[in-house]
């Protein structure tokens, strides 16, 4: 039973300690009085008469708790104002001291049920595999409803009847811990009292009616969430606190040990991810959370697929996401299948026009960690067209991948963007759903079997008749010929082909029906 416990569970008005550090230190109480055998980790009641004959029980000699009827000049005397004995611990109520030891006695039994109960908790942790089965197992142990969320305040699992107030219902639709409710016990100072004390904190949060133990998820000493239990079915009492601390701490390994911190623990954005699998649907509370990474909501982005080697598993691929977080402003990252996912900002538009492709790859050329990642681990990253609807994501995912499937790795480029392979991209999905020949003029698909067949370029010279609209001396020297030679080629297509390079129409079949050729032939 913690210190802090023993004095929660005390009819006292005050009490004092040397160090409040040893508020946290586990003690097993002794039903002895007065004095009694001296062990480290036992805490023993005691009067002044008792210390003054015995002295202050020195290093691992365990604690003396000195209790006075009165107030704290009654206790501690002339110890007041001197420097305190690590040994001793000092309170003071309204008990005659006979009631206040038979109060103390009753911890004997009470750290009895205590000890019971966190037995039970950790057989509850070794027996779950998920968030969930721990949620619910614990819930029934605690007596009372359970909501377990991560660093990004995403809900990641829930338990027994919870309050129907405005704060728990919203929370529980959005799937998050919503950020006015954040806001809310910010105000109240119930974070920040969590947070200092290292320890749950029982609190009537303002504006609701139910009350709530808040405790904050530690692992190896990094914070991992929180775990809030409501004070429906049973009260709460110090026992009952140094539970959830417990319980905290077991859910702390277990969000570790699943990967489910989020994104500010080096787990990738947990927010990203549920965009993803289609779990998350509101996007004003999509918008709400990303502000608290640090994205605008006016901003345009783009999805980045990045593939490593054949055998990357998800633990490289999260090693790759933390290395980008550290180096990379504006971007929030998931592992998503057999990729690593970000989510990057490319700033707001800057004219009435679409400038989003120049603004996307300005952003990302010159990001040289991201560069060097990439080139360093034999990394390609697959863009996606940029956006500004935020549940748009799952579209340009599907981007992401098509284009890698598309692309594959040919070529040098790092990054492959999809506005520069969309034609490979339609050639190979259209492949994939057998209907690649509508795509292509027959004009076109004869005028490349001819050249095949008898060695020319009709084809070649069409397509830099397209390039080079209305500049044949441009277009001659792309192809590295005479002007007489390109005029000449331009009528045998027409003749040949029936293909006119100065109808619009038939350009366009040339530029269209090549660029889906070009993808064709690089499947």
């Amino acid at each position: 039973m913690k210190l802090r416990t023993v004095l929660s569970e005390l009819p006292i008005r005050g009490f004092d300690v040397a160090d409040d550090v040893q508020l946290g230190w586990d003690m097993v109480v002794s039903p002895e009085w007065g004095a009694g055998e001296r062990a480290e980790g036992v805490i023993r009641l005691g009067s002044r008469a008792d210390l003054a004959q015995e002295g202050a029980p020195g290093q691992g000699e365990g604690l003396l708790l000195v209790y006075a009827q009165g107030g704290e000049e009654d206790a501690m005397g002339a110890d007041a104002r001197a420097p305190r004995e690590s040994g001793v611990v000092y309170c003071w109520g309204d008990l005659a001291p006979s009631e206040f030891q038979d109060a103390f006695l009753g911890l004997v039994r009470r750290s009895g049920e205590l000890g019971a109960r966190r037995n039970q908790l950790f057989d509850c942790f070794l027996e779950s595999y998920d968030m969930r089965q721990f949620a619910q197992r614990a819930a029934a142990v605690l007596e009372n409803p359970v909501i377990i969320s991560n660093t990004e305040h995403k809900i990641l699992a829930t338990a027994g009847t919870l309050p129907t107030s405005d704060d728990v219902c919203s929370s529980l639709e959005a799937g998050y811990i919503t950020p006015e409710v954040e806001r809310r016990m910010r105000e109240d100072g119930v974070i920040s009292s969590v947070r200092n004390a290292r320890h749950s904190v029982l609190s009537e949060r303002a504006g609701e009616k139910d009350r709530a133990v808040t405790s904050i998820i530690y692992h190896h000493r990094l914070e991992m969430g929180r775990f809030d239990v409501f004070e429906v079915t049973h009260a709460m009492t110090g026992l009952d606190l140094e539970l959830v601390d417990f319980a905290s701490d077991l859910a702390g390994i277990m969000i570790d040990r699943l990967g489910a911190a989020g994104g500010r623990l080096g787990k990738g954005s947990s927010i990203l991810k549920d965009v993803l699998e289609g779990t998350f649907v509101s996007e004003d509370a999509l918008r709400a959370h990303l502000d608290l990474l640090g994205l605008a909501a006016d901003d345009t982005y783009v999805l980045l697929c990045v593939r490593g080697p054949a055998d990357a598993n998800e633990e490289y691929y999260a090693r790759a996401g933390a290395i980008v977080q550290r180096g990379m402003p504006g971007v929030v990252w998931c592992v998503s299948g057999d990729a690593l996912v970000l989510l990057v900002a490319v700033g707001s538009a800057g004219e009435v026009g679409f400038d989003a492709y120049e603004r996307c790859e300005r952003r990302l050329s010159r990001d040289r960690g991201l560069t060097q990642m990439l080139a360093n681990n034999d990394m390609r990253a697959f863009t996606s067209e940029p956006f500004d609807d935020l549940l748009d994501m799952r579209r340009a995912l599907r981007e992401c991948r098509e284009l890698s499937a598309a692309v594959h790795a040919r070529g040098s480029a790092r990054i492959v963007y999809l506005w520069r392979h969309r034609f490979e991209v339609i050639a190979h999905n259209a492949e994939l759903a057998g209907v690649h020949d509508m795509l292509l003029d027959k004009r076109v698909v004869a005028m490349e079997a001819y050249d095949r067949a008898h060695g020319t370029s009709y084809l070649q010279t069409a397509v830099a008749s397209v390039r080079f609209p209305g500049s044949p001396a441009d277009a001659a020297e792309a192809l590295s010929v005479h002007r007489n030679t390109y005029f000449y080629r331009v009528n045998k297509i027409d003749e040949l082909f029936h293909l006119d390079l100065k109808d619009g129409d038939d350009r366009l079949a040339v530029s269209f029906a090549s660029a889906v050729m070009e993808g064709l032939s690089g499947m």
